[in-house]
Formats: C-alpha cells, sequence, structure tokens
C-alpha cells in the first residue's frame, strides 16, 4: 500500500465544545473536471447541495468524510473538495480514504488524527488498499487502532471507509473489510467503543454486533438499490447523516437527503 495515513498523520485534534454534533458524508466522487456528469449526477454540484442544505439549519461541531472523496484521484480533484468544504464550513473536519482515493494526493492536504471533543474521542480507521475494491485493515492499522483506543477519552465512535458488516446486497457485501472479524474484536474489546460508521454501499443501514451500532450513510452523489443482489441504482436521493454524541456515551442518529428545491439542479 502506497502511504498510511494513520500512522503517518497522528495528528490529534481537540475540539472544545459543550456538545458534539457530527456531520457524515461519504462517497462523494469528484471528478477533476467539476461539470462531469456520471449516472445523471454531477458530483461537484450534488455536493455542494448537499452541503448548503445540511448546513442551513446549523453548524456541525465536526465534519467527517470518510472516503470515496474523488472518482479521479488527482491532487486537483482533493483541493476542489477541500475548497469547496471550506467555503460552506470552517470547522474541524476528518476525512478518510475510501477505495477509489490515493493517499499520496491527499496527504498535503488533509491531516489524518483522532478528534476528541468534551469526553469522546472520533478514532479514524484507515480500510482501504489501493487498486483494491474490498477493504483490508493492516497489521500496521491495526496497532495502530490499538493505540488510538488505550489513549482514548470515554467514549468511542471509530469511522473508516468499509463495512465491517454485511448489508445484505450481495454484490456490496462482496467488498467489506476482509479481515473485519480481527476490526471487530479490537473494537468489542474495548468497552468506549459505542460505533463504527463509514460508506462505500451508496446506501443507509444500520446493523448491530453486540451493542456495537454499525451504521452506512447516504452518498453525496449517485445511491444503489438496496433491494437486489446485482448492481441497480436507486432513485433515492443523495443525502447525509446526523449524529448526536451525548455526555453519557448514547448516539442519536438521523439521515437527511436532498430536498427537491434542490434535486432539479444537480445534473
Amino acid at each position: 500500500m502506497e502511504g498510511n495515513p494513520t500512522a503517518n498523520k497522528d495528528v490529534l485534534q481537540t475540539v472544545i465544545a459543550s456538545a458534539c454534533t457530527v456531520l457524515h458524508i461519504t462517497d462523494c466522487h469528484l471528478f477533476e473536471n467539476t461539470r462531469k456528469i456520471k449516472n445523471g449526477v454531477n458530483p461537484f454540484v450534488s455536493l455542494s447541495a448537499v452541503l448548503t442544505e445540511s448546513l442551513a439549519a446549523r453548524s456541525p461541531d465536526v465534519l467527517i468524510a470518510s472516503g470515496d472523496i474523488a472518482h479521479d484521484p488527482t491532487q486537483a480533484t482533493y483541493r476542489s473538495f477541500y475548497e469547496l468544504v471550506r467555503s460552506h464550513y470552517g470547522g474541524h473536519f476528518l476525512v478518510t480514504p475510501g477505495n477509489h482515493d490515493i493517499w499520496r494526493a491527499m496527504e498535503s492536504i488533509f491531516d489524518l488524527g483522532p478528534i476528541d471533543v468534551t469526553n469522546w474521542t472520533i478514532v479514524p480507521l484507515d480500510t482501504h488498499r489501493e487498486d483494491q475494491v474490498s477493504g483490508e485493515v493492516s497489521d500496521e492499522n491495526l496497532m495502530q487502532l490499538q493505540r488510538s483506543l488505550e489513549s482514548a477519552n470515554e467514549h468511542v465512535i471509530v469511522v473508516g471507509h468499509h463495512p465491517l458488516h454485511n448489508v445484505e446486497v450481495a454484490w456490496l457485501d462482496e467488498h467489506r473489510v476482509n479481515n473485519a472479524n480481527e476490526v471487530l474484536s479490537i473494537l468489542e474489546l474495548t468497552s468506549q467503543v459505542k460505533a463504527y460508521i463509514c460508506g462505500h454501499v451508496h446506501l443507509e443501514s444500520l446493523m448491530f454486533h453486540g451493542s456495537l451500532k454499525l451504521w452506512t450513510t447516504p452518498s453525496t452523489c449517485w445511491q444503489f438499490a438496496s433491494d437486489v443482489d446485482t448492481f441497480e441504482l436507486s432513485p433515492l436521493a443523495p443525502g447525509w447523516r446526523w449524529l448526536e454524541l451525548n455526555a453519557d456515551g448514547s448516539i442519536d442518529s438521523r439521515v437527511e437527503r436532498l430536498s427537491s428545491s434542490y434535486l432539479a439542479g444537480i445534473a
């Protein structure tokens, strides 16, 4: 694997706030050409609409983008993403790489490390292997995960790109983290870990591993159908997830999607 974001960029960001609200976006699939359309959607325009609508009512303490930032994984694409996010949001944000991403093109733009907010720590997990669609966590990143958990706050949420669980869609379940059991073994041994959140599957889901919540979040561009075993697009609108990280370790979460007033402009 070219580069190791969690090993190379162990940057601890600290957010001081009375409450922790997280906005999770994922699978932006930006092209270097910001006018390019795929699957009937302009990903750059769609992401801009998602940021505009989601941030209209409130500003989160942390914004998370969990991989597949780029469909064209060039530094210019990542710079466009960074500038677009910063034009809407000035706070702390965390970016993890996905299978479409190339870390060496990202690392000069993004710092990747845990974020502490009140009694929570948000821990990134690198699940991507370049030139491989399915997920896998390297031995080095497993050790980094353990180190991050050892120094974490009272409550923890872990963020990666690929699911650790099946979402009951056959072709997507082939792409989950190959060594998910190893990761889950580490997470379940650490009582403060409350949830794992990711993207990759372009649909929303909630599963449980014991008491651990496993969430996936819709894409900011095109969506995948959840009721078929082979690839098929869904007519659902681009979406995002809000998470409220409560002081007692509980998490409230909801998915929202672009309203009709924004949908007309994303193609």
